[in-house]
């Protein structure tokens, strides 16, 4: 099953407004195994969005509408999909009712410009709307499916999981072609480092790899096809190829789906009731946000320290004056008394440090914008890494904590 994201209102195309809705329901509708072809973006212009639903009846088997549905002269939404499909506008009572319950609850008296959210086209599957007062619609005609949905993200995503997907699940039929994926997360190897590593298992025919380049990460998307009858046979596919793939890249995934770093190296902290600290430099309190990211993070995560001048680092972490003198504050040496201290300070099992070169400014030809140190310290000695980052500040020190996080990671799997 194709399907096709249209998103209604001038102020998306304007970047007033971003466009979450569509990012929600192509994940919802993946996960149903639905494949999302195309995502449509059109101003408040009756002749565009007719246009762009003329496309889309033509080219999806499912289109998914967002906005529109408002009681203005510009809310046509539903009156243009009508015409789309050659069908007659009517009337629902019950949505006209339930318009004015909506006002009478906030005892005011409801506009005559309201009552339009109650017409919809001949034949509609009405979608009750709790919250607001643009109901939303199921239309199927000639194997094609229009859901219309309301714009503000808060009244669309309850009426998509509450009445959409369990009539979706209802309605696919079963000759339908579906995607079975799943994601497999990496850190430590670059992009194009990953598919020399995986080139022959690029081309294959029964399934397709995807590469996305995320900040801190990156992520390997797996995708088989199969009828619903052979979705087992497809994953039991996927399953061999997560095996092959972990096999070439070893520890380098760290997660698959909707596993996350902080969320497995937690959930590891937490199953051998360790107690982790941070000492922070250049990451200025982001890893300590991480570690306390997750719900019960107080059981593992002890506190932490932002040292970010020489005389905090030394006051409140230890780190010798002769220290920052020979070898300076971007330096193993320094990473690894951080870790220290902040283990001696707090008496946890674990501690993590970081100290590095952030940018734009502040690098020479020794030491560059991007290098950082992470130190780490258990009852059994004190280690630091190099490691030479690139990009913009975000992005060394978002690379920054998701590198202190996979080292407690790797320290952990052993």
């Amino acid at each position: 099953m194709k399907a096709e994201i249209v998103s209604t209102g001038t102020e998306l195309l304007l970047g007033e407004t971003l466009n979450t809705s569509a990012h929600y329901l192509t994940g919802k509708l993946s996960s149903l195994g639905i494949e999302v072809d195309y995502h449509t973006t059109v101003g408040d212009n009756p002749g565009r969005l007719e246009q762009v639903l003329y496309q889309a009846i033509e080219r999806s088997d499912l289109i998914v509408t967002t906005g529109g549905l408002g009681p203005t002269l510009d809310d046509l939404t539903k009156e243009l999909v009508a015409k789309v499909l050659d069908l007659e506008m009517e009337i629902d009572v019950s949505s006209l009712e339930q318009v004015k319950q909506f006002f009478g609850r906030r005892k005011a008296p409801m506009p005559s410009s309201n009552e339009k959210q109650a017409y919809f086209p001949k034949g509609s599957q009405i979608l009750p709307n709790p919250i607001g007062t643009a109901p939303g619609a199921i239309i199927r005609k000639d194997r094609k499916i229009v859901v219309i949905l309301p714009g503000p993200p808060f009244e669309m995503q309850p009426m998509f999981d509450n009445y959409v997907w369990p009539e979706l699940e209802r309605i696919i039929e079963p000759t339908f072609e579906r995607m079975n994926e799943r994601v497999l997360k990496v850190f430590g190897i670059g992009e194009s480092a990953i598919e020399k590593v995986l080139d022959d298992l690029m081309n294959q025919s029964d399934f397709t790899i995807a590469l996305l380049a995320k900040r801190a990460e990156m992520h390997i998307r797996l995708v088989a096809r199969s009828v619903q009858t052979a979705s087992g046979e497809a994953n039991e596919r996927l399953n061999q190829v997560e095996e092959e793939i972990r096999r070439r890249l070893g520890n380098k995934v760290f997660g698959r789906d909707q596993e996350t770093m902080i969320g497995i190296v937690g959930q590891a902290l937490s199953d051998r009731n360790l107690t982790i600290s941070s000492a922070e430099s250049c990451t200025g309190g982001l890893l300590g946000a991480a570690l306390t990211q997750e719900p019960g993070s107080s059981k593992i995560y002890l506190g932490g320290v932002v040292s970010y001048s020489n005389s905090l680092k030394q006051d409140l972490l230890g780190v010798q004056e002769e220290t920052l003198k020979a070898y300076g504050a971007v330096s193993e040496e320094v990473a690894k008394e951080m870790a220290e201290g902040i283990r001696s300070k707090t008496g946890s099992d674990l501690s993590i440090s970081t100290t590095g070169i952030a940018g734009p400014d502040g690098g020479s030809n020794e030491k560059p914008v991007g290098l950082v140190y992470i130190g780490f310290a258990t009852s059994k000695g004190v280690h630091a890494e190099k490691f030479q980052f690139y990009g913009e500040r975000d992005s060394v020190r978002q690379l920054t904590v998701q590198a202190a996080l996979n080292r407690i990671r790797l320290y952990l799997k052993q």
